[in-house]
């Protein structure tokens, strides 16, 4: 009862929200999408009021519209779109290229709400953290803002400050969000083949942690560590005595676009090394490492003196296991080589379900697949093209991937199209064969095999060592009739509460059919025992009783009748 009660009272509390909403996805021409007459008729909205604006908005293409409402409906759902532009398997190319461009058009905050952030958060003054702190902010965003300031020994350093009140916003609408799944799979079964309840959860896992600035530090030094000797690339450093979960101090770097081929030229910068520098990184992340920056786009990057690149905001970040590593390097190669059943092996290791009922069927398709994909040279085929190609491939067949995968290839789909407009001669999945080959042979190198077979001696002894004990225990007890054999049923959590309905069901059911019998019985006694008052002489109450029960037995035998149970 109380949980109902909080219930009800946080849904009244997400109202004025909730109307925002409706209001915001009305005037972009969704009123029938998620069935919102319905969903107004229950928050009892039905009194909105928005200007439509046919000729202008509802005039657009509905994947711009479905970007333009993104970006009014706040932050939240900018980094909703964003997070969903990396999954190519739910989206086609139209809404893909469209969420790309979304974009947090929010005007920064006042410096007197950055200096209180700063201040309540680090427990200390700006003047007493900085020598000079430039107020006008040099990036503004949806979740933050970042100031170039001076630490007290002169070093230049970018301070990135959360947004005031923006946790409870987002808090906010995540909970809708997840009102809003669990009304789509209620509602909309049609849908559910999209998991938009678990889409949701991970995405608000996603997001509560790129709130936390302690956790993007922790990325930026990990980060850092991979490529603490590669000439090749800079990753800032953290100042951690002036950072915390809201301000994160970062050392300051700036240099050339790196999508402008022409400046670099003017910088004595070659655009065709600058392209391959940057394949060669990413793919160093991917597969040598594992942990990458999921979000490689012309703004997070700089090039810097020497041809050195710079990488910006490690909010978000993808990691693969050195087992899906060894599955990427095997597709990739099988890509290259055009072996069929390699590329097949590849899919299903990567999968969660790791099989398929029909291994012939996929075959054949991966053949198709490969000889309309990959048929020329491989300087002209798109990793970026092939891969979401790939995905759809996997669709068709119920195959999932992992979400890391997803934004493994958004990063390589963003470097390659750097890549290539730098120079448009980029051999891409070439340059990245030698790094998948390289992944391959570190499995068998002896090192790694001796490790391999150690562990399994060790654990094969262990296991020598058990058997004939738990045999011998095994047959002393069924030698003496003891042998007990436990049986457990699990049941799943969605399973419980239909379970909990059916009983409450069944129990309320028997106690109103005790009650009707008692009711009946009692009036039977009464009328029998001629107590007046009575009508036509028969007792008042004893005739009331008969009333009362035949209209709850009616009700009762009704309700059985129309759950299926007559």
């Amino acid at each position: 009862m109380f949980k109902q009660f909080r219930s009800a009272v946080a849904f009244a509390s997400h109202l004025p929200r909730y109307r925002e909403i409706l209001e915001i996805l009305i005037k972009y021409g969704f009123a029938e999408v998620l069935r919102l007459v319905v969903l107004q008729q229950l928050l009892g909205l039905g009194g909105i009021e928005v200007s439509l604006h046919a000729e202008g908005v509802l005039s657009k293409p509905l994947p711009e519209r479905i970007r333009l409402a993104l970006e009014e409906l706040g932050p939240t759902f900018i980094k909703l779109g964003q997070i969903l532009s990396s999954r190519r398997d739910l989206l086609s190319e139209e809404y893909y290229q469209e969420l790309c461009q979304l974009q947090g058009k929010v005007p920064p905050f006042s410096i007197k709400e950055v200096y209180r952030v700063i201040k309540e958060s680090l427990g200390v003054t700006v003047k007493k953290c900085f020598l000079a702190f430039e107020e006008i902010p040099i990036g503004s965003a949806s979740i933050g803002q970042v100031h170039r300031a001076q630490l007290k020994d002169g070093t230049v350093v970018a301070v990135k400050v959360q947004r005031p009140n923006i946790k409870e916003v987002i808090e906010l609408d995540l909970a809708i969000l997840a009102d809003i799944a669990s009304f789509v799979s209620k509602y909309a079964p049609e849908l559910n083949g999209l998991n938009p309840q678990g889409l949701v959860a991970e995405f608000s896992s996603v997001l509560l942690q790129e709130l936390d600035f302690n956790h993007e530090a922790i990325n930026i030094e990990r980060f850092g560590k991979q490529f603490q000797y590669d000439p090749n690339i800079h990753v800032p450093l953290v100042y951690r005595d002036f950072s915390s979960s809201v301000v994160l101090t970062m050392e300051f770097i700036s240099g050339v676009a790196v999508n402008d081929g022409r400046l670099l030229k003017k910088h004595h910068l070659s655009p065709e090394i600058i392209a391959e520098r940057m394949t060669r990184l990413i793919y160093k992340q991917i597969f040598i490492f594992g942990f990458f920056h999921a979000d490689p786009h012309p703004g997070n990057m700089v090039v810097m003196p020497h041809g050195v690149i710079g990488l910006y905001d490690y909010g978000m970040m993808g990691s693969f296991t050195p087992a899906f590593r060894r599955s990427i390097a095997r597709l990739i190669i099988g890509l290259a080589q055009k072996n069929y059943e390699q590329v097949m092996r590849s899919i299903l290791d990567m999968s969660q379900e790791g099989f398929v009922s029909d291994s012939a069927n996929l075959l054949s398709q991966v053949e198709e697949f490969c000889d309309q994909n990959l048929a020329g040279e491989l300087r002209d085929i798109h990793m970026g093209v092939v891969l979401t190609k790939l995905l759809e491939l996997l669709r068709n067949n119920h195959l999932r991937m992992k979400s890391s995968f997803y934004l493994g290839i958004k990063a390589l789909t963003q470097v390659e199209a750097i890549g290539q407009q730098l120079d448009p001669k980029l051999n891409f999945i070439m340059l990245g064969g030698s790094y998948a080959t390289e992944v391959l042979s570190e499995s068998y190198k002896p090192q790694r095999l001796f490790r391999v077979l150690q562990n399994l001696v060790a654990e094969s002894i262990d296991l020598m060592e058990e058997i004939p004990q738990d045999f011998r225990l095994l047959y002393t007890r069924l030698k003496h009739g003891k042998l007990n054999i436990p049986l457990e049923h699990r049941i799943a959590p969605e399973g419980i509460e239909p379970l909990r309905k059916t009983l409450d069901s069944v129990f309320n059911r028997l106690v109103n059919a005790l009650l009707i019998s008692s009711l009946l019985i009692a009036s039977s006694i009464l009328v029998h025992s001629g107590l007046p008052p009575k009508v036509f002489g028969v007792p008042i109450i004893g005739l009331l009783g008969f009333c009362i029960g035949l209209i709850m037995g009616i009700r009762l035998a009704f309700s059985i009748w129309k759950h299926g149970g007559l």
